[in-house]
């Protein structure tokens, strides 16, 4: 772990370790147990990103290959009973698998576990039965609300309380305008927040001091 150990040794660095979807197929036994240990660190707050990833990127449409959606949903499903049993909240992916997402959670999450649903551009209907769901699960909006085309997430972001919005990017993707195509950083958070702040009709302060980035 001595990569780790370098990285979090630096004041105001914590850490988030788990498996992407997109490396589902890396799992094993070994994974698991040494993401097990790392949850004993300090400074290792959550276990993920973890999730579903249902998008094709050489066709841009969901995938059809139905072994590959059942290996990542077996390995999300466990990485969310592992999380529980460390006591660590949960940060999750979702792309192009809004209903197994909602299956996956559903069935194996308790109700009260706080989870951060990074990055969120799924569906309204999504994003309605999840904050329904789980009181302490909260959506992570990013550089997307700047863009023209995000209309689907703006509506979730106008439609989530400001309570339970993160402001984060997805650094090095999706820096927000006028930054879109460079490499984001947090820094560019504030743009997020000014985006959340004119799509809710609030001033930017209330945003500040209500989001955590």
């Amino acid at each position: 772990f001595a990569p780790v150990e370098s990285l979090l040794g630096h004041a105001g660095v914590y850490g988030a370790f788990g498996i992407h979807p997109l490396y589902a197929a890396d799992w094993s036994l070994g994974v698991e147990e040494q993401l097990c240990q790392l949850m004993n660190h300090e400074k290792v707050v959550a276990w993920g990103e973890c999730g579903l990833d249902y998008h094709d990127k050489d066709t841009g449409q969901p995938t059809v290959d139905e072994e590959l959606k059942a290996l990542q949903r077996r390995v999300f499903a466990r990485q969310i009973e592992l999380a529980v049993a460390a006591g660590k909240p949960l940060v999750v992916h979702t792309r192009s698998a809004d209903d197994d997402t909602w299956e996956v959670l559903s069935q194996h999450l308790p109700e009260s576990h706080p989870v951060h649903v990074h990055c969120f551009t799924s569906s309204p209907e999504l994003a309605a039965k999840l904050l329904d769901r789980f009181p302490r699960l909260n959506l992570g909006f990013t550089g997307v609300v700047t863009f023209k085309n995000a209309g689907h997430v703006k509506d979730v972001v106008r439609d989530t309380p400001l309570d339970r919005i993160l402001l984060e990017t997805d650094g090095p993707y999706m820096a927000p305008v006028p930054f879109r195509g460079k490499i984001a950083h947090p820094g560019h958070v504030a743009y997020v927040a000014r985006a959340v702040a004119e799509l809710k009709g609030v001033p930017l302060s209330d945003v500040l001091c209500t989001c955590r980035a």
